[in-house]
Parts: structure tokens; sequence; C-alpha cells
């Protein structure tokens, strides 16, 4: 981000914060530490800002396809299962409470492509917008507290989506410390209570508490073999 090219891409996403954005960002590089980049040889192609060469550089197409084979070959972690009787409660919840209008049972296959919206997945989002930028590309925007930082500048408005969450693989959950795109809730029976809040993030939520328990049962149990 910043050789040139990555300078003209972030100056075209951040308009009049470019500037503060690559300051941020090399403050960012020399706090940690990290020294004698980029660490990718790349060949000059397309432009600057384009979708397959944002910085105007695209590493070999072969490497790429390689590196893809590889990451898709990694096995993920092994579900946990305590009561198979409570995961198989929970399987019943998870299809009953319609969470499969946007996650699988089978975490064995893709996603579904599409973006949540984030007034769907968040009910309060109430963004303030900072900067207009030409189209295609969304305003510059942002709400308060943490769940949308991650797209205040950077969206799927470049390629004509819309700001939104994309859905993710339900794997190793019993290990996972933390939920949501912002790691802002501590466990799942936080994640699926109720008390979070009709306009919180991801408000989807299971009443009792035994209930709760059923389906925390069955998503920590989730593995690339759950059907």
């Amino acid at each position: 981000l910043l050789s040139p090219g990555g300078r003209q891409f972030i100056h075209g996403l951040g308009v009049t914060a470019g500037d503060s954005i690559l300051a941020g960002y090399q403050r960012v590089l020399a706090a940690t530490g990290v020294t004698g980049y980029p660490y990718v040889t790349a060949h000059m192609q397309g432009k600057p800002g384009e979708a397959p060469t944002p910085t105007g550089k695209r590493v070999d197409e072969q490497k790429l396809r390689d590196l893809q084979a590889y990451v898709n070959s990694l096995q993920a972690p092994k579900g946990v299962v305590t009561s198979s009787a409570l995961v198989a409660q929970g399987r019943a919840l998870f299809i009953s409470q319609k969470c499969t209008d946007c996650h699988n049972t089978n975490q064995g296959i893709a996603v579904q492509s599409k973006l949540v919206p984030m007034n769907v997945i968040w009910p309060g989002y109430a963004p303030k917008v900072l900067a207009q930028r030409k189209a295609p590309l969304s305003p510059i925007q942002n709400a308060p507290g943490t769940f949308d930082d991650k797209m205040i500048v950077v969206d799927a408005s470049p390629g004509g989506g819309i700001r939104g969450n994309a859905l993710p693989l339900l794997l190793d959950l019993a290990r996972k410390p933390v939920f949501l795109h912002d790691d802002s809730v501590h466990s799942l029976d936080e994640l699926l209570d109720p008390k979070r809040g009709k306009t919180s993030p991801h408000p989807f939520y299971v009443v009792t508490s035994a209930q709760r328990g059923e389906l925390v049962a069955y998503l920590k149990s989730l593995d690339t073999n759950s059907k």
C-alpha cells in the first residue's frame, strides 16, 4: 500500500482522508517492527484501483491457484461433541429458528456468496457520512461502536456490491473466544441471548437458557463432516 500504485489505490478509496490513512498505516508498521516490505514479487499489470490489480500489480496466476489449492486442502479442526442428544436438539433448533436462511448445516460446502446488508445484520446501524465519493463507490461512513469499522472506507461498492457482511463457515467454534466481525461478543451463549437487544449486531436469539445450551452444543460440534 505504500508503493506508488498502493498510494493511488488508497487515495482513490479514501479521497481526502487518503494521506491520513497512509500515515496511520506507516505508524502501525513502524510500531510493530515491520520492515523489508513488500514481501511479494509482482509484475506491473493493469491500473491501480481495478479489481484484479488494486495496486497496479498482480502476482503470477499459477502461484495464486497453487496457493488456493493448498489452502483448500487444509483440514478444519474437529467439532466438539459432549452430548449427542443436545447436538441433535440444537440442530433441530438451528433449522426451526431459520438460521439456515443464511448458514449451512453442512460445513463441507461453500457458503452463500451474498452479502447481508448492514441494516439487516445490525438493525441499529445509523452511520454518519464523512465524505462523498464518485459512483459506484458508496460514501465513506461510520456508525457508533466498532461493528462497521472494517468497512468505513472499504466495502463491496467498487464492484457494484452493497455495504454488508459476508457469511462465514461455522468451524472451530468450540475454541473460539470471541464472536462477530468486531470480536465484541465473548461467548456463544452471549451471542444468542436476547439481553443483547433487538438493535444489536446479529440480533438472532434463543429465548430460554436450556435451548441456548442445545444450540451452543450443536454449533460447537460443527466440522466439515457435519451434514
